[in-house]
């Protein structure tokens, strides 16, 4: 099941899933006090920033994946609905995994 869904996904859109759950693992331990050495540098310098350019990149991917479903033959359609529908869940799940740490950004400055 897994390896049917990863064929017709594709290979980069595998890869753009697989980081995208991965930054959603590391969203927890982002926290407001940066670290510029060791383990934590990941987790609050790198992970945020990841989170930024996923949102980008799997909003771009979901906009090419529409342009792409307009002229398309039924099997492609089913595929590509299957694609814009899992980067959509994708996208959900990140951006209520960042939520708390965008919220906490946005009281900071607040203040």
């Amino acid at each position: 099941m897994i390896a049917n869904f990863l064929s017709r996904v594709g290979f980069l859109r595998a890869a753009l899933m697989l980081g995208t759950l991965l930054v959603v693992l590391l969203s927890p331990f982002a926290g407001g006090h940066v670290q510029t050495s060791g383990w934590p540098l990941v987790t609050t310098l790198i992970a945020p920033v990841c989170f930024v350019l996923l949102v980008f990149v799997l909003g771009l991917d979901m906009l090419m994946t529409r342009v792409f479903m307009s002229g398309s033959s039924a099997d492609a359609r089913r595929r590509l609905v299957l694609i814009f529908r899992s980067e959509a869940l994708l996208l959900l799940v990140l951006l209520a995994s960042w939520a708390p740490f965008v919220v906490s950004l946005l009281r900071l400055r607040g203040d």
